[in-house]
């Protein structure tokens, strides 16, 4: 039986998949707080598929809090997580915690620099379902973490790499390489600030026949002249190509 607060709150006689919908559009902190309001939204709140999806890219607060929101959050998913994205509290450990209970993910996205090629790996080789990446600024995550995701995740069709990486002035396409070896099913694929040039270019080309979008932004050895070009213009549907602009003297 509800109690007077339910009875006369005017939220409590809205059908429940109206409300769930609602709560659905909520921030998972949002969401949590949303559980005191009374008994039905808490019952709402537990219920496994209300974190199927979850986004935690800029929590303010302490590191250590936020890794215990999100254990909490995956723990209530009950295996159901279907997309998770980390802000900069997540480790090593927090993203191998995920991997081992959320089989089911399908999309991941990580915006930290305190992840590291080795935790990766072992986060990844627990994927096999993965379809999305996205990577952020994590620049410890290299070839290496990038031809692990490809082996172990097959279904993989977006990627999303966003590097400013150091010693920008040296050109070196083994990123760019390790995702034509890869990552050959990919239709999606989004580079910022990476240091490949044309060659690396033409190895995707070669080795993601099914790519139809391409966004290159900041790469600042990349020229896709002449036949190059050309190429891209004909193979993708979709071609984002910026250059950073470059510093002159007046």
């Amino acid at each position: 039986m509800a109690n007077t607060a339910d009875r006369a709150a005017p939220w409590v006689d809205l059908p429940q998949e109206l409300t769930a919908n609602i709560l659905q559009r909520l921030s998972a902190v949002d969401i949590f707080h949303s559980a005191q309001v009374c008994s039905a939204w808490r019952r709402l709140c537990e219920d496994p598929s209300m974190w199927s999806y979850v986004e935690l890219w800029n929590p303010a607060g302490k590191e250590r809090e936020w890794d215990k929101i999100c254990r909490e959050v995956v723990n209530r998913s009950e295996g159901q997580l279907i997309s998770i994205k980390l802000g900069s509290f997540a480790t090593d450990d927090l993203l191998f915690y995920i991997a081992q209970r959320a089989k089911q993910l399908r999309h991941l996205g990580i915006w930290c620099n305190y992840v590291s090629d080795e935790g990766f790996i072992k986060a990844v080789n627990e994927l096999p379902l993965l379809e999305g990446l996205q990577i952020k600024h994590c620049c410890a995550i290299s070839k290496r973490g990038i031809e692990a995701a490809g082996r172990s995740c097959p279904f993989l069709n977006s990627f999303n790499f966003f590097m400013v990486s150091e010693n920008v002035n040296r050109p070196y396409d083994g990123e760019a390489i390790a995702i034509a070896e890869n990552m050959r099913g990919l239709k999606h694929l989004r580079l910022y600030g990476n240091k490949m040039t044309d060659k690396g270019v033409e190895a995707i080309l070669d080795g993601c026949p099914r790519l139809q979008s391409l966004s290159i932004v900041h790469c600042n050895h990349v020229r896709l002249e002449g036949e190059l070009g050309k190429r891209c213009s004909q193979q993708i549907k979709d071609l984002n190509y910026i250059q950073k602009p470059r510093m002159g003297f007046l």
